[in-house]
C-alpha cells in the first residue's frame, strides 16, 4: 500500500478519492471469515475482491453504472433540552 493510494482487485493501483464514499454490508461471520481466509491465502484485499466480482455481475446484467453516488443521510443532532429524549417520556415503568 502507498500513502494516498490503494491496490484493487488485479494490483490496479488507485487514487484515493478525496471524498470517501465507502459503505458497509453485512455478512454472517462464518462467510466473512471463509472469504478473509480465501483472500489472504491468494493475496487479494476482501473489499477489492468483492467489489469485482460485484462489478463483474452486474455488467453480465448490463445494470447501467450511476452517473453520481447518492450522499449518505445526515443523522439527526438530538436536542438536549428536549423532553422526548428523556425515557420517561416514552415508557411507563
Amino acid at each position: 500500500m502507498v500513502y494516498g493510494y490503494y491496490v484493487l482487485f488485479g494490483g490496479k493501483t488507485t487514487p484515493m478519492a478525496k471524498r470517501q464514499t465507502r459503505r458497509s454490508i453485512s455478512v454472517k461471520g462464518i462467510t466473512y471469515q471463509r472469504l478473509k481466509n480465501f483472500c489472504e491465502e491468494g493475496g487479494l484485499s476482501v473489499s477489492g475482491y468483492l467489489e469485482q466480482i460485484i462489478a463483474d455481475k452486474l455488467d453480465s446484467q448490463n445494470v447501467p453504472v450511476p452517473e453520481r453516488v447518492e450522499p449518505r443521510p445526515v443523522a439527526a443532532k438530538p436536542n438536549e433540552a428536549d423532553e422526548t429524549s428523556i425515557p420517561s417520556a416514552h415508557f411507563t415503568f
